[in-house]
């Protein structure tokens, strides 16, 4: 949280004081000419509050800091500036991963201080898309990422540094996540910040740069609710093997009773997952467990019609 509000606090040296629109007589990025703007940025994802892995999204309230020198807005005055976001040169970024709109906190603004230093900070919430690769469900982990896309600028006109307000606080990279976050199902075990210019199309870039996190599945509740019943249903249909066969009707109904419940946990756990075009640890090991059931319930029959034609020591044998 304190580095969070950090981010939120006016740059030093003085009042901030709110103006009408600036006259810049040039236009585009500040100093095209002598080549790349440099942009400091910082991402600090305050929050992951939901990972569903059935829409392959993630839901994230994070803040965005950007900061670059214009020497045009230089005012040489110990005062800081607020203008509008749209009335300077900015970089037009996006989220290029977002899922419907994402929300910002903040106004608009940006502030600027006597030798033309502009900052921009926004705070934003909203959901983002993240390919997954469940075959390993439940015990999968995955990368996600908050890639943020400079519009209408090629990666050689950008130069991305690390915030320095984050690297003074100890964050090299200049972006991070917090510590504690309202996630229960994942486990966030590392991030990292890289410059990544975005595909538009096949030889078409647009500068970019990514938030990353690992995140990993806490498998305790698929153990706990999922996997040990099903291992006592297995076992449970292994009772009908000290039924005597002569009881086909009692033998049957225990191993239909048992393959009954395990389609229904698989109907359950399809929940849980998106249609895959393949099989899930869990898909696996469910499927085993009604192959070791039917062949219970094929033992049964057999058994059955053993005893139903007087063999019942060759049914027992078996």
């Amino acid at each position: 949280m304190g580095l969070a509000l950090a981010l939120l606090l006016p740059l030093p040296g003085g009042r901030c004081a709110d103006l009408p629109a600036p006259t810049v007589p040039e236009v585009g990025r500040p100093g095209a000419d002598s080549g790349p703007t440099k942009v400091s940025i910082g991402v600090w994802v305050s929050d992951v509050t939901q990972i569903n892995s059935v829409a392959q999204t993630f839901s994230a309230s994070l803040f965005l800091a950007l900061s670059w020198r214009d020497p045009r807005l230089a005012h040489g005055t110990p005062e800081v500036r607020r203008y509008k976001l749209a009335d300077v040169w900015h970089p037009n970024w996006l989220i290029a991963n977002t899922v419907g709109r994402i929300f910002p906190t903040f106004p608009q603004i940006v502030e600027v201080a006597g030798d033309g230093t502009v900052r921009y900070r926004q705070g934003l919430t909203g959901t983002f898309a993240q390919r997954l690769d469940l075959r390993a469900f439940p015990f999968d982990h995955a990368r996600f990422r908050l890639h943020f896309v400079m519009v209408g600028l090629q990666p050689t006109e950008i130069e991305f540094v690390p915030n320095e307000a984050m690297v003074a606080a100890g964050i090299p990279e200049g972006s991070a996540i917090a510590p504690a976050l309202t996630l229960q199902d994942w486990h966030i075990t590392e991030h990292s910040a890289r410059v990544l210019p975005y595909q538009i199309a096949p030889g078409v870039q647009a500068a970019g740069y990514a938030f990353e996190f690992e995140g990993e599945r806490l498998s305790q509740h698929y153990i706990v609710k999922v996997v040990i019943p099903l291992l006592l249903i297995v076992i449970m249909s292994w009772t009908a093997f000290w039924i005597d066969p002569t009881l086909g009707s009692s033998q049957i109904s225990v191993a239909v009773t048992s393959m009954l419940t395990l389609i229904a946990y698989r109907f359950a756990i399809g929940a849980e997952v998106p249609k895959l075009p393949y099989l899930t640890h869990l898909d696996t090991f469910i499927l085993a467990s009604s192959i070791l059931v039917l062949l219970t319930l094929i033992e049964v029959i057999v058994t059955s019609t053993l005893a139903v034609r007087e063999q019942p020591h060759l049914a027992r044998r078996v």
